[in-house]
């Protein structure tokens, strides 16, 4: 709690850092001769700021230095708007002295995100772990590390996957779900479907506007493009039952391990877990109809798109629903 408490006030003192040396700005603009605006809102927004940035928000919370490039141009922005000219002031001097520092700060940090991916890769041969490690790095926080890891996963699982094979460690029996409730019959027939759609609508639109059409195609093919690393990522990342422990996975969107020693039961309907409150419920079925559901003796911690939960019981679709619970029953004993 000081520690969050710290980075708040880490960040108000910012804002208030900004907006006083802007207010400063404004008031004392009519007073200052002109050649000396031109040195001092520059060394202001592009030095003092983005400084600040860096140590009242970027080191308390230990963001990538990647972080204060972004102010400098923004800070660049506002000092061209203020002295009505880009090239007003020493703003080409400054920004001619703080590119080179930008490149540094720049390469430095693709170093080491290279050298946090590839430790990742090292260490698991699951490529969700090496985006999430990858992005946990700079953005330092577990919902966006999260989100944005999903986003790089759909496009490796969509373009880079299709020589792969599924990720299963020594000592694991792997269970699929990519087949169950009809999920991939009907990844099928939105793949017929898609192209003929996304031309129809795209030659529809064009008549009254060619650019929303072509947002509309882009947005399409994106969305073609995260359905097919989804079900790619179910087929590559099965529901493993290992020597001791059960590994639940469902495409990008959910991971977590469950020692079997803390599985309760597996049910293989609604109503024998009527005993558990929906809070404490994470449904993961196909089409939201699991067709097992693992209940554990004490809550456990899920990864999921939108951060971490904790619950005790998980409903998953799988190709072979009691062959699951027996191969559960056979870790817990």
């Amino acid at each position: 709690m000081g520690i969050a408490r710290s980075q708040r006030i880490g960040l108000i003192a910012f804002c208030a850092l900004c907006l006083t040396l802007y207010v400063y700005g404004i008031a004392s603009a009519p007073r200052i001769p002109s050649h000396i605006e031109g040195i001092a809102l520059p060394l202001d927004f592009m030095v003092g700021i983005p400084l600040g940035f860096y140590l009242l928000v970027a080191r308390p919370r230990r963001l990538t230095l990647l972080s204060v490039i972004p102010v400098i141009w923004i800070g660049y922005a506002l000092s061209a708007l203020a002295l009505g000219a880009p090239d007003a002031g020493i703003l080409p001097a400054l920004l001619s002295a703080l590119i080179p520092v930008e490149l540094a700060i720049a390469a430095r940090e693709c170093l080491k995100i290279a050298h946090t991916f590839k430790t990742a890769k090292a260490k698991s041969p699951d490529p969700m772990a090496w985006f999430r490690e990858t992005m946990l790095y700079l953005v330092r926080k577990d919902v966006a590390a999260n989100m944005t890891a999903a986003e790089l996963a759909v496009w490796y699982y969509a373009l880079l996957s299709w020589r792969k094979k599924p990720y299963v460690l020594s000592g694991e029996r792997a269970f699929s779900y990519h087949n169950a409730g009809g999920y991939m019959n009907m990844m099928l027939g939105l793949a017929l479907a898609f192209p003929v759609e996304i031309i129809a609508v795209h030659l529809l639109v064009s008549q009254w506007s060619v650019i929303a059409a072509s947002i509309i195609t882009a947005l399409s093919v994106y969305a073609a493009i995260w359905l097919v690393g989804d079900a790619r990522a179910r087929i590559l990342r099965p529901i493993v039952v290992g020597e001791g422990s059960v590994r639940l996975e469902c495409g990008i969107q959910m991971e977590t391990v469950i020692p079997a020693s803390n599985i309760e039961m597996v049910a293989l309907s609604d109503n024998e877990i009527g005993h558990i409150e929906e809070s404490d419920r994470l449904n993961y079925g196909t089409f939201y109809r699991p067709d097992a559901w693992l209940v554990m003796q004490s809550s456990v911690e899920v990864r999921t798109l939108l951060g971490t939960k904790h619950v005790r019981a998980i409903g998953v679709s799988v190709d072979d629903p009691k062959a699951f619970a027996a191969a559960i029953k056979e870790a817990a004993e």
